[in-house]
């Protein structure tokens, strides 16, 4: 009777053990959900959400709570045509576990580069305000880039700053505002940022960089770096390109995780700063692309030390958090 117990034991065990096999040997399903998402702990610089005047997938609230429940510390929100500071301050009254950030980017929508703007942005009540983007879709380098008609606002020449710029800029070294580049040309984000070291800006980076808008150089990208800007690569730029499933990105050159990692691995990821810029209605999520492009880069041979400097230290940094 012993002997026949001591086989029933064993065939049990073995069957649960082989079922436990099958179970999470299935294909055609998705792997088990991680203990920890990869994107824990991580600040995404560039949330594009609902209400806006493009289609959007998610709005403030619904990320928020899906970044929370991925145990991510924060995130920016960033609207093409209205500042999003207090947006920012009621998405952190009603979400727990969650910091958000507004930010407010000088288009024509405010006036274009218009340091009024970020004079009431930046005093909005909530004190989410941060982030002010130089020109975006409004760029004049955008415009010539992607052949859109008409002129676009530019913000320097000549190797100098505009008056307007250089007034921003003092606003955002006086309150300790953080910087991003937009989508103003190379050659003009370039001018800024050393103007903007010059007046005390402590905290810049280059909106997308190697996109095709702006479309820097890897000798740009040195430079900027150099000078002390963060260099910004977005989940976006790998789903761009004309084999793109969706018409709108068709028109941008693809930046692949392995191009970024090959210029990640020679200017060194202390440089760089990697968000979403999601929010496109049928795009991933934020932090399902935040989780797609850590895992992307680790399977290009970015050490997860590195992964962990660009979305979490080098995000806070530019916040002017504690990191």
């Amino acid at each position: 009777m012993d002997r026949f117990k001591y086989w029933v034991a064993a065939g049990t065990g073995a069957s649960a053990l082989a079922f436990s096999i099958v179970l999470f040997a299935q294909t055609g399903f998705p792997p088990p959900p991680p203990r920890v998402s990869p994107a824990a702990g991580a600040i995404d610089i560039h949330v594009h959400s609902d209400p806006d005047a493009f289609n959007r997938s998610l709005d403030d609230f619904e990320i928020a709570r899906i970044a929370a429940r991925k145990g991510m510390r924060g995130f920016v929100l960033k609207n093409h045509v209205a500042p999003t500071a207090a947006r920012a301050a009621l998405v952190m009254r009603t979400v727990p576990g969650i910091e958000v950030w507004g930010g407010v980017a000088l288009n024509r929508s405010v006036g274009g580069v218009n340091p009024m703007a970020v004079e009431w942005f930046h005093r909005m009540s909530g004190g989410r305000g941060k982030v002010v983007w130089l020109p975006t879709f409004d760029a004049d380098n955008q415009h010539k880039i992607l052949k859109e008609p008409g002129e676009g606002l530019r913000v320097a020449a000549g190797g100098k700053v505009f008056p307007e710029t250089e007034e921003v800029l003092k606003i955002i070294a006086r309150e300790n505002l953080s910087l991003a580049t937009g989508h103003v040309s190379p050659e003009e984000s370039l001018v800024v940022i050393k103007r903007a070291k010059e007046l005390g800006v402590k905290n810049i980076v280059v909106t997308h960089a190697m996109a095709e808008v702006p479309g820097m150089t890897l000798e740009q990208v040195k430079q900027a770096a150099a000078m002390g800007a963060f260099i910004e690569y977005c989940f976006l730029n790998d789903i761009h390109g004309p084999q793109s499933y969706w018409p709108f990105l068709r028109s941008w050159r693809r930046v692949s995780f392995a191009d970024i990692a090959k210029v990640i691995k020679e200017v060194g990821a202390s440089h760089f700063i990697l968000s979403s810029d999601l929010g496109q209605n049928g795009t991933p999520m934020h932090p399902d692309g935040m989780e797609m492009m850590i895992n992307g880069m680790k399977r290009e041979g970015i050490s997860q030390a590195d992964v962990d400097l660009m979305v979490k230290r080098n995000p806070a940094r530019f916040l002017g958090l504690e990191s």
